[in-house]
């Protein structure tokens, strides 16, 4: 049995199960290369919005598999507010069987990120935390989902508790709260229409930069506290956020423009981060708390877009009441397409069989001959050979960086392995390198180490895995001067456990780079130049090798290079090591 499922929020994807394993999943954006990809279209001489299903993800997943549109039994999407998901692809699918469509029932969002969170788990039971930036309305009421808290039993999800905010935003949930002040300090990717997004902002709010500038700020406890937490409701009311940025900036911000380049480097909006991050903080703990209390349940799956927040998600794992947590990859609006196709596996189609989710890995793979041709496109720009993967780890230990393109892509907004910029930890030159002069970021965002799974509890202050780069440990004390790259400010690494079982190629590569290094982590970041997608194909990889100061890219069995190329004066190799 086949089941699509269509995410049509931002961040538009698909997903195809075949008898409840996935077989492909991937966001619209890798395959137009348009971050985000909304989808909307402008018609007429109004600007009328509307927007279009991600008919390169479908058409993707279904080439994946093999079969035509016609061939799927069962077709769900969803969307975010109104819904109207069935609706849209009703008149944009073309296959022949219309009764195939379904809809989920309304409120329908936050169902489908917590089919997503659940059903992707190991976990036979568990509570299902739900926490993002807009759910659906609630029918009847005019309100909006905030966050929400299911009961999961064997395939079946009970919603057990459920806060909304009201239709007119005069209050908002965790993940607004924390996109506007995102908005504030000017982390926004712009898109479209000045005026688009969050709070008007233009584009996307970046909440992963406030989360790694949080470490830099400072407590002002003399700054009011703005979230209201008890019994399992968070209350934020807007007028109250306005108020107290301009109370803030008109005590602290003199000389401040959030505008301005670099305006990051204001101990203002150090501590504005710091604030939003710790309040964020303490509310997910707390809503994790009353998780436990209302369903008595021992695990947690966390979804929503703000489980992307993983310092909060360590917080709940070290602190809170389960003894194991489940945080899916694409935790946000992209995993409702696979949310979306197990509604339809096991609500409609009456599926039974489990398939845990493991491996971020849910994109196609591409053959040697795909591989080969986008190579001979780059012509005289590039030179390959074959290689070993020892020989790429002796790279990484000379403190060479490496595009790593390897398997199947990974859905969501972290590289885990597969489409990686890869680089020496050890080297106390390298993040910045990698940040200023690769990725073309703020010097203050961070990079993840990616360690051998068997090594992980000796590096970092951990127990249990962190397959997909969602817990952020301290790495221990006495070894954060021999891995300053991946070393946060304040003593932490975003980790990735790495097992040979699921990502062997990788491991293989971590182990060599041990063996040469004593060091059983490698620097990973995605592979992506600054405001781009996440490379998806072998000529994307090619394209963003030549446009970066990328030194090799491992593609497949090949190892590429740029001819004639000179190392960068600042380049860590040029400062090898003692």
């Amino acid at each position: 049995m086949y089941v699509l499922g269509i995410n049509l929020s931002h961040d538009r994807a698909a997903c195809l199960l075949r008898d409840g394993r996935i077989v492909a999943a991937v966001e619209e954006e890798r395959l137009d290369r348009l971050k985000h990809s909304e989808g909307f279209i402008i018609h007429g001489h109004f600007e009328k919005l509307s927007k279009v299903l991600p008919m390169k993800a479908i058409t993707y997943c279904l080439d994946a598999a093999g079969i035509g549109i016609d061939d799927v039994d069962v077709v769900v999407g969803n969307r975010p507010l109104g819904d109207e998901a069935r609706e849209r692809i009703l008149r944009e699918l073309p296959i022949r069987d219309k009764s195939k469509v379904h809809s989920l029932p309304m409120p329908s969002h936050h169902l489908t990120h917590a089919y997503a969170g659940y059903l992707a788990s190991p976990f036979d039971e568990a509570a299902v935390l739900v926490v993002d930036g807009v759910g659906s309305k609630v029918p009847g009421t005019g309100r909006i989902e905030k966050h929400t808290i299911f009961d999961g039993d064997g395939t079946s999800l009970r919603r057990v508790h459920a806060e909304t905010f009201p239709e007119d935003w005069s209050e908002v949930g965790l993940g607004l709260f924390y996109s506007f002040f995102s908005a504030k300090l000017g982390f926004v990717t712009r898109w479209g229409h000045p005026t688009f997004g969050d709070f008007g902002c233009g584009g996307y709010t970046e909440a992963g930069k406030t989360m790694g500038l949080a470490p830099y700020g400072r407590p002002r406890p003399e700054w009011q506290r703005l979230l209201t937490v008890k019994e399992g409701n968070v209350v934020i009311r807007t007028e109250d956020m306005e108020k107290a940025w301009d109370s803030w900036y008109a005590s602290d911000g003199d000389g401040y423009d959030a505008k301005q380049k670099g305006s990051w480097q204001h101990q203002f909006a150090k501590d504005v981060a710091y604030k939003i991050q710790a309040e964020t903080e303490e509310a997910m703990l707390e809503l994790a708390r009353y998780a436990h209390e209302v369903t008595g349940r021992s695990k947690l799956c966390l979804t929503g877009g703000v489980a992307l927040n993983s310092v909060a998600n360590q917080r709940i794992v070290a602190e809170g009441p389960f003894d194991e947590v489940y945080i899916l990859p694409p935790a946000g609006d992209a995993g409702t397409a696979i949310g979306a196709a197990y509604y339809g596996y096991y609500s409609i189609a009456g599926g039974t069989e489990r398939h845990p989710v493991r491996s971020g890995s849910t994109g196609r793979h591409y053959s040697d001959q795909e591989i080969e041709q986008a190579v001979r496109a780059a012509g005289e720009k590039v030179e390959s050979r074959r290689a070993t993967v020892a020989e790429v780890a002796a790279l990484l230990a000379e403190h060479r960086l490496v595009g790593w393109f390897q398997g199947g892509s990974e859905i969501g907004p972290r590289a885990l392995g597969h489409r990686s910029m890869l680089a020496d930890p050890r080297h106390p030159e390298v993040r910045d390198y990698l940040n200023e002069v690769v990725k073309h970021r703020e010097v203050f965002r961070p990079f993840a180490p990616s360690v051998l799974g068997e090594e992980a509890d000796a590096w970092f202050e951990m127990h249990g895995d962190s397959p997909f780069m969602l817990l952020v440990p301290e790495v221990r004390e006495g070894l954060r001067t021999q891995v300053p790259a991946i070393t946060h400010v304040d003593g932490t690494a975003r980790v990735q456990t790495v097992e040979p079982d699921v990502n062997p190629r990788y491991h293989e590569l971590i182990s060599h780079f041990a063996e040469l290094t004593g060091v059983p982590l490698v620097l990973n970041t995605s592979y992506n130049d600054a405001g781009e997608p996440i490379v998806e194909t072998p000529a994307d990889a090619v394209r963003t090798f030549l446009n970066t100061e990328l030194d090799h890219l491992y593609i497949g069995d090949l190892l590429l290079t740029k001819p004639g190329r000179e190392l960068p004066e600042r380049h860590p190799s040029r400062r090898p090591l003692a």
